[in-house]
């Protein structure tokens, strides 16, 4: 690990925190016979990830979580995604929050490996086989539940006050959709381009479920922010209207209802992941743009349909 890499872990975990997560790759490099460990400080904010070759696995990759809230639904949503199209869970300790998967080669994500026509042909394909129907009892959060863990999070920020408009109408249309579109399955609930990985038999493998309980018609909402790489000014908005449409009609989910759940993953990720856990409006500058922007996207299609 380079002195930068270790330095904004460093902060983000604090010394003690940091040495404890870090002292824990030791431990399990004896414990699962792991070597060639490589630290990939690209792959991920929220976790330690490390390519590593296992002498009974081969090539894997190791995944020291930093936030060890939700480690057990991780697990679980893994177990239960285990078949063709995910990658495979080998080891995993509930007590260290760490475990190793199968490490898919040549990992090349989605948005390398095909143009954007074809990106949403085969996102599609994905999206229509993946989600699990036969759930045991368990602790998975609701999409409502994110939803709600933002509203609570940030009710006592006054520096937010100009933005609760956009919770409020979002929660009304969360509402609303949660009301046509009623299904309890289990969701993959970060299904984005580097999440779904071109394999050595030219597939794709899917890596990473959150696992959230909800209807499917919330599971694409990522898929499209990670098409414009997080940032929907980065390209006309005809554009991102358009992919959007393509991408309902491949999974038969019309472009209204896609565009509504875009606005309200924006606002989940917003005040759940950001500003609940304390960052500042300054820092969150663009995902307050993609909000609005959202927000834009759904009144247009709006008026357009009344004016039909």
């Amino acid at each position: 690990m380079t002195n930068i890499q270790a330095e904004r872990f460093l902060k983000k975990l604090g010394a003690e925190s940091y040495n404890e997560r870090i002292s824990i790759v030791e431990k399990y490099k004896k414990q699962w016979e792991l070597s060639e460990i490589e630290f990939k400080s690209e792959f991920s904010t929220n976790s330690l990830i490390f390519y590593a070759v296992s002498k009974q696995y081969g090539k894997v990759i190791l995944k020291i979580l930093i936030n060890i809230n939700g480690f057990d639904n991780e697990i679980l949503a893994l177990k239960l995604f285990q078949g063709e199209n995910f990658c495979k869970l080998y080891e995993y300790s509930f007590d260290d929050k760490v475990y190793i998967m199968e490490r898919i080669v040549p990992a090349h994500t989605l948005y390398e490996s095909a143009l954007r026509n074809e990106r949403i042909k085969i996102a599609g394909e994905i999206f229509k086989g993946l989600h699990k129907t036969d759930l045991p009892d368990s602790t998975f959060p609701t999409y409502t539940e994110w939803f709600e863990a933002g509203k609570k999070g940030t009710k006592n920020r006054e520096d937010c006050e100009e933005l609760y408009q956009y919770l409020d109408s979002a929660e009304r249309m969360l509402t609303d959709i949660c009301k046509k579109y009623s299904r309890n399955l289990l969701l993959h609930g970060d299904l984005h381009h580097e999440n779904i990985l071109k394999n050595e038999n030219g597939g794709y493998t899917i890596i990473d479920p959150k696992g959230v309980i909800g209807d499917p018609v919330f599971d694409l909402s990522r898929f499209i922010l990670d098409e414009f790489r997080d940032d929907l000014t980065s390209e006309p908005n005809d554009v991102v209207i358009d992919f959007v449409q393509k991408l309902g009609d491949g999974v038969g989910i019309p472009c209204e209802i896609l565009l509504r759940c875009l606005y309200i993953e924006t606002v989940i990720w917003l005040f759940r992941e950001e500003l609940t856990n304390g960052e500042s409006l300054e820092e969150c500058q663009q995902l307050i743009t993609n909000m609005k922007v959202a927000y834009g996207f759904v009144m247009d299609i709006q008026k357009n349909i009344t004016k039909i």
